[in-house]
C-alpha cells in the first residue's frame, strides 16, 4: 500500500507548475492529516514547492536560468483566498499600473481586507494590508478596484488627477449598467469625495443608473477640492467638487 508520502507527492507532480494549491487539494481517506502536513511541510524544506502562506504552497515553475519566483498572481490568490473564498483583493500601486492609470510599478502587493494584518515578505514581494470594513463578492472585486482609484485619485503617482481621471471614465464607461449600478451601491462603504466623484462620473458619461442614494448620502454644504478641470468634468458642480 502506498505511503501518505508518496500519495501526497503523486498528486504534486500531476499541478502544473506555477500552480498554487493547499490540503484541500488532497482530501483522501488514504492521506491522514497530520501525514499531509508533515510531508508537505518537508517538502517545502528539500524546495520541491514554496510555502506561501498557512496551508498554501505553490508549484514552482523552471526555466533554463533556473528557479522563477512565484508569479504575482499565485501569491496574491494565496494572500486572499481561503477555504475556497476571497477574503480579501489586490488595491493599489500595482493594479493601479495594470489599469492605465500611473507608468510607476512597484514590488509590493497591497492587499485589502476586513483584518489589520502584519506586513511580510514572500518569495520577493513585500505584502502589505489595507483595512476594507465591507462585504464583497468575487465578482466585485474590478469595481472595487475602480472605486479604490477613484478615492486614491490625488496620490497616484506620475499622474495629474485630470489624466487619471479620463481613464477612469472610460474604464466606467465600459462597464455594464448592472455593474455600474453595483458600484453605486459600493460607495457607501467610501468617504464622501470618492461617493461625490463617482456620482459626478456617471452623470457625465450618461450612465441610465440612479445616483439619488449617492445625491442623498452627501452633505450639500461639504465641498470636495479633488483638482478636476472642469472642461473635463461640466458635472462637477452638481456634486460640490471644487
Amino acid at each position: 500500500m502506498p505511503t501518505a508520502a508518496s500519495l501526497v507527492r503523486k498528486q504534486i507532480d500531476r499541478l502544473d507548475p506555477g500552480s498554487v494549491f493547499g490540503y484541500t487539494e488532497f482530501s483522501s481517506k488514504d492521506i491522514d492529516q497530520n501525514a499531509l502536513a508533515m510531508t508537505l511541510s518537508r517538502l517545502s524544506n528539500e524546495g520541491v514547492i514554496v510555502r506561501l502562506a498557512k496551508g498554501k504552497y505553490y508549484k514552482p515553475e523552471e526555466s533554463r536560468f533556473g528557479r522563477l519566483r512565484p508569479r504575482e498572481s499565485a501569491v496574491v490568490e494565496a494572500m486572499t483566498t481561503r477555504n475556497g473564498k476571497k477574503f480579501g483583493y489586490l488595491t493599489g500601486l500595482s493594479v493601479y499600473n495594470r489599469l492605465g492609470l500611473t507608468s510607476q510599478v512597484s514590488n509590493v502587493l497591497e492587499i485589502a481586507t476586513s483584518k489589520q494584518l502584519p506586513s511580510r515578505d514572500i518569495e520577493g514581494y513585500k505584502i502589505k494590508y489595507q483595512i476594507r470594513n465591507l462585504p464583497f463578492k468575487e465578482m466585485d472585486i474590478p469595481l472595487l478596484q475602480l472605486l479604490d482609484a477613484v478615492k486614491d485619485i490625488k496620490r497616484i503617482p506620475d499622474a495629474s488627477p485630470n489624466d487619471v481621471l479620463k481613464v477612469l471614465m472610460k474604464r466606467v464607461s465600459d462597464l455594464s449598467e448592472k455593474e455600474q449600478s453595483r458600484m453605486v451601491s459600493l460607495t457607501s462603504y467610501y468617504n464622501p469625495a470618492t461617493r461625490a466623484l463617482v456620482g459626478a462620473i456617471l452623470e457625465q458619461i450618461g450612465s441610465g443608473v440612479s445616483l439619488e442614494s449617492i445625491s442623498a448620502s452627501l452633505n450639500g454644504l461639504t465641498r470636495y477640492n479633488i483638482g478636476i478641470d472642469v472642461q473635463l468634468l461640466p458635472t462637477k458642480a452638481n456634486w460640490s467638487i471644487v
